[in-house]
């Protein structure tokens, strides 16, 4: 097991602390209930759009939510996405219309772009964290996450299937857990780091130059972008939708996203995290896992969406690899506006995707016909760019930290 090799290995505290905020920040109490929940206020096509403004909220706040935790912290930047998060499911919790549920869009949306970057920032540049413990932390921050994942859902749907209230307040002191642990995290950065002291404008264009700086880096973009657009692309409810179609009851889709994320815990300690060590092999498995995991999901018969659905786990849980590659070819002074403009991208390609998925799945009146648009994408976009990247790896030229 990969515990093994890192069970004596001792880590600073605000490492310990950084775990932790994974694990708290993972308990999303309402996720298999949320569809149902929306379903008796709202449409698919209003649902859809509630992801679409989330998107958009979060494109709009992302870039200088980012540029102002380069500039002056990211620890308080991350608090502040903390407390709109919080503050988002009682929102949901009490919307009896569409324009509340636009309300809670937008405080997730600008609540995920102050997350976005900032918290990973502020724990790689800390004084007390080497580049090669961060990536010891990026594999176990995985697991801590999908132990998240596993225990809320499983409880969440217990919880909707008593009082459908219980999962949003059971949120809400998830979130508030969350503020503590951020707020206990020192901002502490390297000795030779540097904030960002130029105008807001030329800092932005100097992140970008420097996300695509080389050609390895502009592909590896093209493919993180499109890969993260089909893993928020309104998914949430398309698996639940799925779910539904084959006969889940809440308390049983609690169970099965638990149990997968249980499966995913030991698929990615005994075999992914050992077998997938270098760059090359991540972007292979990112672009032929897609392409596998969408194929299965999208036939039709349970078992293979059971199957599709434990391989779509395991890559949303390792997602963050693309991240990682592009975190070790990036300064320090840009770090949270650049991760922030990557993830800008993803939501300007996917904006209005949310809404399409909408569409489509009213149309075709199952979430089959998102799986197999998302299969198709994988094809033509994601494993195209994992070959280049394979065959044209050595032309990237990390930039200097």
């Amino acid at each position: 097991m990969y515990f093994r090799r890192v069970r004596g290995a001792r880590f600073d505290r605000v490492v310990k602390l950084y775990l932790a905020c994974k694990f708290v920040g993972a308990l999303y109490f309402v996720y298999p209930v949320f569809y149902q929940f929306a379903s008796r206020t709202i449409t698919p096509v209003e649902i859809g759009l509630f992801f679409s403004i989330g998107s958009l909220c979060n494109f709009i706040a992302d870039i200088p939510s980012s540029v102002l935790a380069d500039a002056y912290s990211r620890k308080t930047v991350t608090l502040a996405g903390i407390v709109l998060l919080t503050i988002a499911p009682l929102v949901v919790l009490l919307a009896h219309s569409f324009p509340l549920f636009v309300a809670a869009a937008v405080l997730y949306g600008v609540g995920g772009a102050c997350m976005n970057g900032a918290a990973e920032a502020l724990v790689y540049d800390h004084k007390n964290v080497t580049k090669a413990t961060f990536r010891t932390v990026n594999a176990l921050e995985m697991t801590c996450g999908q132990a998240g994942i596993l225990v809320s859902a499983a409880v969440g749907g217990m919880m909707f299937a008593m009082n459908q209230a219980i999962p949003f307040v059971a949120q809400v002191l998830a979130g508030l857990v969350w503020l503590v642990l951020v707020a206990c995290i020192q901002e502490q950065n390297k000795t030779d780091h540097t904030r960002a002291v130029v105008s807001y404008r030329r800092h932005l264009a100097q992140s970008l130059q420097h996300l695509l700086a080389t050609p390895y880096l502009r592909m590896l973009v093209l493919m993180g972008v499109v890969f993260s657009v089909m893993l928020g692309m309104c998914i949430q409810f398309v698996h639940e939708a799925a779910m539904i179609e084959h006969g889940f009851s809440p308390t049983g889709r609690g169970f099965l996203i638990s149990g997968a994320g249980f499966a995913t815990i030991l698929v990615l300690n005994a075999f992914l995290l050992r077998a997938l060590k270098s760059d090359t092999a991540r972007i292979m498995y990112i672009a032929f896992g897609s392409l596998a995991a969408y194929a299965l999901l999208g036939l039709g018969s349970m078992s293979l969406f059971l199957a599709g659905y434990l391989v779509w786990c395991c890559l949303n849980t390792t997602s963050s690899f693309i991240r990682l590659i592009i975190h070790d070819r990036i300064p320090g002074s840009h770090r949270a506006t650049i991760l922030s403009s990557f993830k800008a991208l993803a939501v300007l390609v996917g904006l209005g995707g949310s809404t399409g998925i909408g569409l489509l799945v009213q149309w075709a009146h199952t979430p089959r016909a998102a799986y197999l648009l998302f299969g198709l994408i994988s094809l033509a976009v994601l494993t195209p760019c994992a070959i280049w990247l394979v065959i044209h790896r050595a032309r990237a030229v990390p930039v200097e930290m």
